[in-house]
């Protein structure tokens, strides 16, 4: 008997002594003597392949062994493979990520867009569309395409769904909610409630996950209708909760989710912000996908575009870090104000849509422009995710230069140019030092789990930690958002990181 490593699932090898006249132990519990631990649950299903696996084993053979929190469970006998599969069920895309457990790594990762979105664009409309209807299509569709997501990284893999003995979803609260088919009515309306916060261990069955049926699956805790699984696993994958000096996790995708704190106390808010920057913003606003331009380059003595697209193709539109390095472009040539104006009479400012405003794309079949309405929506969502921040970590009584680490992620979080959303005053002037880009820490917090079970604890020390702060009721808020409305800021001062 042996712990080849502390994942979710592992293998453990046994030797048996086969039964004599004098030990007539029955196969059941002469396995567990030898596998000695305390409480072990032995499914029907691989109670009744025991006695012919001991003996066509000769009476060694291996075991793969969960911990579901609570007790320990025999998931198969003699596997051939085990696989944990991670995944960040967000409400635009699911990213899944297939980890070997047994080598402890990545082999391989997937994504496609949340199939909910044929049903709403955004949290509220699905919300209002399952309870007008009453039913669980929304659940149905969620399900289908998280076990096509899985069928894909296994054949891409050269294994079965029946391998994948592990999954850890981390998804907001209402994202959890559809997953696990449970009401969504109480959550859009005062008080906010969910039906439930922590989730925990759940029956693949139950989820009509089409792995191992005794595979074992976790669902990250959240801790109020704003602060979901996604964010604890973000708070889990960068260690936040571990650090002596205040940390701060923005993740921006949806929404915008700011966390601030350490290892005594962890303090949360949340407000609008991804959509807000590439769908809600302009006409040619279109989430991150092929085509889809990401980076914008303005030469200030010619106005030449150079523009960066997804995949090298042919310009499509324009998504929310594209938006950024935009706006940030037109400041940095003159062609817009300190209060996000164009200023007319500047070469290459035509009418756009009856107003002044820049072409950054035309090739005669297609005209990408932005007007000066589009601007004058980025600015109002520049200003209200800066004053998120700073209202943050000011009502805790600190400054942007107590801050030891800035976490960036999420869609839009990691695909900003750092420099870009310094011009505008998005972000803080803080040292390239103290500033890390993490892809996806949803994702990263679900795989953290499946190679290590003892995380667990961490989970529930990071959720008694979290405070929400509800901004929307927050006076220093408007009074803050207003001077943000302003590149970078009317009191340009506070963006300053003293080292």
């Amino acid at each position: 008997m042996n712990d080849t490593n502390n994942a979710l699932v592992w293998r453990e090898n046994v030797v048996l002594s086969p039964p004599t006249e004098v030990d007539k132990q029955a196969d059941k519990e002469r396995f567990l003597s030898v596998l000695n631990r305390s409480p072990v649950h032995v499914p029907l299903k691989t109670l009744r392949e025991l006695p012919a696996f001991i003996r066509q084993a000769d009476y060694s053979l291996s075991a793969a062994i969960g911990w579901d929190g609570c007790h320990y469970k025999v998931i198969s006998l003699n596997p051939s493979a085990l696989y944990g599969v991670a995944i960040d069920l967000g409400s635009t895309n699911i990213v899944a990520r297939l980890i070997d457990l047994e080598q402890g790594t990545m082999t391989t990762t997937c994504h496609v867009p949340n199939p909910q979105l044929a049903f709403g664009s955004d949290i509220l409309t699905r919300m209002f569309y399952a309870i007008s209807t009453g039913d669980n299509v929304l659940h149905v569709v969620l399900t289908e395409a998280i076990n096509q997501l899985i069928e894909d990284l296994v054949k891409a893999q050269g294994v079965t769904m029946y391998d994948v003995v592990a999954v850890t979803v981390a998804g907001n609260t209402v994202m959890t909610h559809f997953l696990l088919d449970l009401p969504v009515g109480n959550i859009p309306v005062s008080p906010y409630v969910p039906a439930i916060h922590a989730p925990g261990f759940v029956s693949p069955q139950d989820l009509d996950l089409k792995i191992n049926p005794e595979a074992i699956v976790y669902v990250f805790p959240g801790t109020g209708s704003y602060v979901g699984g996604d964010l604890v696993s973000g708070v889990l994958a960068t260690g936040l909760h571990l650090g002596q000096s205040p940390r701060v996790l923005v993740d921006v995708g949806t929404n915008a989710e700011i966390a601030v704190g350490c290892k005594d106390w962890i303090l949360v808010g949340a407000g609008a912000a991804g959509p807000a920057f590439d769908e809600g913003v302009a006409k040619i606003g279109k989430r991150a996908g092929p085509g889809v331009i990401y980076d914008v380059a303005i030469d200030p003595s010619t106005y030449r575009v150079e523009l960066k697209t997804f995949d090298n193709l042919p310009p499509e539109g324009i998504c929310g870090s594209g938006m950024v390095s935009l706006v940030a472009s037109l400041y940095k040539t003159g062609l817009i104000d300190n209060h996000g104006t164009f200023i007319s009479g500047r070469t290459g400012l035509p009418d756009v849509d009856g107003k002044l405003g820049f072409v950054i794309h035309d090739d005669g079949m297609r005209v990408i422009a932005i007007n000066q309405t589009d601007i004058e929506t980025f600015m109002f969502t520049k200003a209200a995710m800066f004053t998120l921040f700073y209202v943050l970590i000011g009502s805790v009584g600190l400054t942007f230069s107590d801050i030891e680490r800035l976490y960036l992620t999420g869609a839009l979080g990691t695909g900003i140019d750092p420099d870009a959303a310094k011009t505008l005053g998005l972000i803080a002037d803080f040292p390239k030092v103290r500033v890390v880009a993490i892809t996806n820490s949803s994702v990263e917090g679900a795989q953290a789990l499946l190679l290590n079970r003892r995380l667990l604890e961490d989970i529930n020390t990071i959720t008694g930690l979290i405070t929400y702060k509800e901004m929307n009721e927050d006076g220093d808020f408007m009074r803050e958002f207003l001077s943000a409305r302003f590149i970078p800021h009317t009191e340009p001062e506070r963006l300053r990181v003293h080292c």
